[in-house]
């Protein structure tokens, strides 16, 4: 891709893919000495959903899930904008001293180091088919779960690395989102599914 079509997409803040995202938060981190939520905010651009939901997953699904206070605040921001989500809002508000929290660049840089490899698989994987069922009540009910395992991150931060699993819940509902795809949808449901079940099953037994 020409660099003048790169900037283009950084711009207008719509990731065709997991790998384009990473790669226009690499080049942002790369530029500053801090990557903000704000900054993450403006490459998500007017379609939030899917980057807002994909971006804080991936940070509690990597080893950034074992510095202090990150997974609670992973979760603070997938309820707000899940909240938003639910509530019909095409465009993300969120309080300034969100916006303006920073997390170093050097350490953003090693995340999608570490996440490049899954990024380009996942890629291959996934395409926009059956988009009705990532918009409408579909986006509603990826939101509404998103909502619940945001809610248990705080506790979970108290056994490190343990909220691993509610980032991945959560980076795959962004990932179906941000990259329109039904099918990725169906699966994190039936994971999600299969995952509170088994639970159930653990607790009852």
């Amino acid at each position: 891709m020409s660099a003048s079509r790169h900037s283009r997409r950084i711009r207008t803040g719509e990731p065709a893919s997991l790998s384009a995202l990473l790669q226009d938060i690499e080049t942002a981190a790369r530029s500053e000495d801090a990557v903000s939520i704000e900054t993450i905010q403006h490459l998500a651009g007017h379609r939030f959903s899917g980057p807002m939901l994909l971006v804080p997953g991936l940070i509690a699904a990597s080893p950034l899930s074992g510095i202090p206070l990150v997974p609670s605040f992973v979760g603070l921001v997938v309820f707000l904008v899940c909240v938003q989500l639910i509530a019909g809002r095409h465009h993300l508000w969120l309080p300034q001293i969100l916006c303006a929290s920073t997390m170093r660049s050097s350490r953003v840089v090693r995340t999608i180091t570490y996440l490049k490899r899954p990024a380009r698989y996942l890629d291959a994987v996934t395409a926009p088919r059956m988009t009705f069922l990532t918009r409408g009540i579909p986006l509603r009910l990826a939101a509404t779960i998103c909502l619940l395992v945001a809610i248990t991150m705080p506790p979970l931060e108290l056994l490190p690395f343990t909220s691993t699993l509610a980032g991945m819940i959560i980076a795959a509902f962004g990932l179906a989102l941000t990259t329109r795809d039904g099918l990725a949808m169906l699966v994190a449901l039936v994971v999600f599914g299969a995952i509170v079940a088994a639970s159930v099953s653990w607790f009852a037994s």
